[in-house]
């Protein structure tokens, strides 16, 4: 099995079936399709003369031989029915050693040829003069049978196509064997030369691709030297090392991004840890262990929607979820001069979705837009009866070169790049309040929010 998944074996094996198929049967092919169409080089060569071949074989078929030596040419059935297919058909065997005319022969056609009884006749192809039929052919020819040499004279059958089986059969001998043989070695040994050639620029591009690594994934297979065969193949490996390049690249992104938000939190606990004699030390360290476990889970969560993608969540109702979420970070909005705007439809928008990744975009959202969002101004939350959330803020927008890396989690322009909200920390802290928490401890300032609910 391993040698037939080989392409060098499978091309030379497809040659020599093939290519003997076309040597054996192609020469009787083009010749009787000539003959047919009369656009033979020799004009005397008609279809009438390719049905000797199978007339000879009839005739041979039915030579007999006596025990006291005598030949004859029996009437076989086989015979009959050839003849009565061939109404014209005559035939005549003679003795080559003897000269001697065998019983069952027909007399007038070997008369015809009695000065050439002498003579052996390797083969001749003759027409009678006295025959009113110009297209009737005739073969004469010595060979070697079962009961002796024997002269075949054959004329008058007439042609028909299931002779032609006959005809291609008559190229497969010995002779016409060894002509085959080393003309399908040359092309073995050539197929085998192109194959090795041409797959060599594929045997260099697996070398390269086994060098590739997860550091290395920008790396392609240079297509410049390809066959045209190999090419679509090798394209395609190329746009997979991209695709994997691109989610590897991600998930560094990822994790690193996920990495600098545990940094703050964590920073926050530690300064805390530092000055365990404040008043709220206890209150302080559980709110900052609560943060670090909310990441955790945001990360968790992630990860769980990475994996059912296409998993159907809860039914949700995105007015209230908006005005949710409005309501934790309005308190933060207001410090920092902004204020928020809820535009929504009366009736209940329902979508099916996980509870907290539709929080949690909502979320960044709306806090996105409230840093972009200029001093003194409004952002907008506006619910659409078809699904759609809009967030519009008045901000400078997202830089084209950032739109792509925008979706990706835990993913923030540098300082440098966007304006960001000044934080408010806590004394000794050293850390930022979060909007959710700051929401919480202010509930009860909601009353003074600037919110357009829905109706009920």
């Amino acid at each position: 099995m391993i040698r037939w998944r080989s392409l060098s074996s499978r091309l030379i094996a497809y040659w020599i079936v093939g290519s003997a198929f076309v040597f054996f049967t192609l020469p009787a092919v083009i010749h009787l399709s000539l003959a047919a169409l009369r656009l033979a080089v020799y004009p005397e060569v008609n279809l009438e003369s390719w049905t000797t071949q199978r007339a000879r074989y009839v005739v041979e078929a039915a030579l007999r031989q006596e025990r006291d030596g005598r030949k004859f040419v029996e009437q076989t059935d086989v015979l009959r029915a050839y003849m009565s297919r061939n109404p014209d058909f005559r035939f005549a065997a003679i003795d080559a050693t003897l000269g001697v005319l065998l019983p069952g022969s027909s007399v007038e056609l070997a008369n015809a040829f009695s000065p050439l009884t002498r003579v052996d006749l390797i083969a001749l192809s003759f027409h009678l003069a006295d025959d009113p039929n110009p297209d009737a052919r005739g073969w004469v020819r010595s060979i070697d049978t079962g009961v002796g040499r024997i002269t075949f004279i054959l004329y008058g059958a007439h042609f028909h196509w299931d002779d032609v089986l006959y005809n291609m059969s008559y190229y497969f001998t010995i002779q016409n064997l060894f002509v085959y043989l080393p003309l399908a070695g040359v092309m073995a040994l050539i197929a085998v030369l192109v194959v090795r050639r041409g797959l060599a620029p594929l045997r260099r591009a697996a070398e390269r691709v086994a060098r590739i690594g997860v550091n290395s994934l920008n790396e392609r297979i240079p297509c410049a030297e390809l066959p045209l065969e190999i090419l679509p193949f090798v394209e395609s490996v190329n746009n997979a090392l991209a695709r994997v390049d691109d989610s590897v690249s991600r998930q560094k992104r990822f994790l690193a991004n996920a990495a600098h938000e545990l940094r703050t939190p964590i920073t926050i606990l530690c300064a805390h840890i530092a000055n365990p004699d404040e008043a709220t030390f206890r209150q302080d360290v559980k709110r900052d262990a609560r943060r670090i476990r909310t990441i955790v889970e945001q990360l968790l969560s992630v990860a769980h929607i990475e994996g059912q993608k296409d998993a159907i969540g809860k039914a949700a109702d995105l007015g209230k979820t908006a005005l949710s979420v409005i309501l934790d970070y309005m308190p933060l909005a207001i410090q920092n001069g902004r204020t928020i705007e809820l535009d929504c439809p009366p009736s209940p928008v329902n979508v099916h979705a996980d509870p907290w990744a539709l929080e949690s975009v909502i979320t960044n959202l709306i806090e996105n837009a409230v840093r972009a969002e200029p001093a003194g101004g409004t952002v907008l939350v506006r619910v659409l009866p078809d699904a759609t959330i809009e967030v519009i803020d008045h901000g400078p927008g997202v830089a084209a070169e950032d739109r792509n890396a925008i979706f990706e989690p835990f993913w923030r322009k540098s300082d440098t790049a966007r304006r960001r909200i000044r934080p408010r920390y806590r004394k000794g802290a050293g850390g930022q309040t979060w909007g959710a928490d700051l929401g919480r401890r202010n509930a009860r300032r909601r009353r003074d929010l600037q919110v357009v609910a829905p109706a009920n």
